[in-house]
């Protein structure tokens, strides 16, 4: 393997590894805050949702949809690297930044 090839492998296991690490913390966050949640009720009422179940379902979800658009983002990157390496390596680079970014502003 070439030192280009295996630095983008590892630098996709990095980005997978933490993208791995806030995931786990926005589920565990869902799963205590919205999975069969009765306290928010009033507040999904306000806010317009027909029934509690609905506003913790769509508050579970957004919950951890960051981590289903970030393996999305890496999909892409992924097959993105057989047409044009440097860009996919640059745009992995990028994402690795970002997630840096938010693990700095979580601390």
């Amino acid at each position: 393997m070439e030192q280009a090839e295996s630095d983008f492998t590892k630098d996709l296991l990095l980005l997978m590894l933490r993208e791995y690490e806030l995931f786990v913390d926005s589920f565990q966050f869902a799963c205590k805050n919205f999975k069969g949640n009765a306290e928010n009720a009033a507040l999904a009422q306000t806010m317009g949702f027909k029934s509690n179940k609905a506003y913790n379902e769509i508050m579970f979800l957004r919950e951890i949809t960051h981590t289903v658009n970030m393996f999305n983002d890496m999909g892409d990157i992924v097959r993105l690297y057989s047409k044009n390496p440097e860009t996919a390596t640059t745009r992995l680079a990028n994402l690795l930044s970002m997630v840096s970014g938010e693990e700095s502003e979580a601390v």
